[in-house]
């Protein structure tokens, strides 16, 4: 019934679309209400507390329980609540797609960067986490500066800097090392760095050497996501933050792989 439903949708113009979702939701008695934004391409969900602009059209299914419910609950896939967190901690988002995560640290005053090399989800992370400004830093990150190709499929959030399967199609990107985009950043405070890039997740760590020594705690994405053969990367994960100074501390396979990871230094 929901695929049938769904399906019918997508041949839909934007506002026909959000008509139909919003009569299905008043229906089910879902909390959110969905309608074509000022921007082409992007949509607006709102409840009655929140609003929360996406890019892709099924991911409003993600506030049916209301938007802080569905920030809430990829922060806790992240393990994010099992931290400790105070206002002005600074969360680092790398791989932020529309900055979900950047709502739950909002709410809870903290400081977010964040990367996102899509660009209509760049966009949008800038409207949900920074009022619209343009400060969602729009490129990959690697373990050099380099200029990649970049396999596109954000229909699924799959996209990655390795060749996927089905993708649907492939463009240039910049990328750099976390620890040169962060070089001027004031890290004397507590400082969580989290990384979904795709497969990419070692990459990216090696680009942050310099930066994890300020690093308290680390949560990462290291599933099946890893080029054609969809590797999973926790083995080069694990093994490069426990040499330089983490251990781990929660695991989770339950829709996501994710680790935490904590600076040894930092723990009592």
């Amino acid at each position: 019934m929901i695929d049938i439903f769904q399906k019918l949708g997508e041949t839909f113009s934007p506002a026909a679309y959000c008509s139909l979702i919003n009569v299905r939701s008043r229906l089910r008695g879902k909390a959110h209400t969905i309608a074509p934004s000022s921007e082409s391409g992007i949509y607006k969900v709102t409840d009655k507390q929140d609003v929360l602009y996406i890019c892709r059209r099924t991911r409003h299914n993600r506030s049916k329980k209301g938007i802080a419910a569905g920030a809430n609950g990829l922060a806790k896939q992240y393990h994010l609540n099992d931290l400790t967190v105070n206002p002005g901690d600074l969360l680092i988002d790398c791989g932020a797609n529309i900055g979900e995560l950047g709502v739950w640290a909002r709410k809870r005053n903290l400081d977010y960067i964040a990367f996102e090399p899509e660009q209509l989800e760049a966009r949008c992370c800038d409207l949900n986490a920074f009022n619209g400004e343009k400060k969602t830093h729009n490129l990959a990150l690697w373990h050099e500066d380099a200029e990649l190709d970049f396999f596109s499929k954000p229909g699924s959030a799959d996209s990655s800097l390795f060749e996927i399967n089905s993708f649907d199609g492939v463009r240039k990107v910049k990328a750099m090392r976390l620890d040169k985009v962060l070089a001027d950043i004031d890290l004397n405070r507590r400082v969580i760095l989290k990384i979904e890039a795709e497969g990419a997740e070692p990459e990216v760590l090696q680009g942050a050497i310099g930066l994890l020594p300020q690093v308290h705690a680390i949560t990462v994405d290291c599933g099946y996501e890893r080029g054609k053969q969809q590797a999973h990367t926790f083995i080069e994960v694990n093994n490069f933050l426990s040499e330089n100074g983490f251990q781990i501390e929660k695991a989770n396979f339950v829709n996501r792989v994710t680790m935490l990871y904590r600076n040894k230094k930092f723990m009592s």
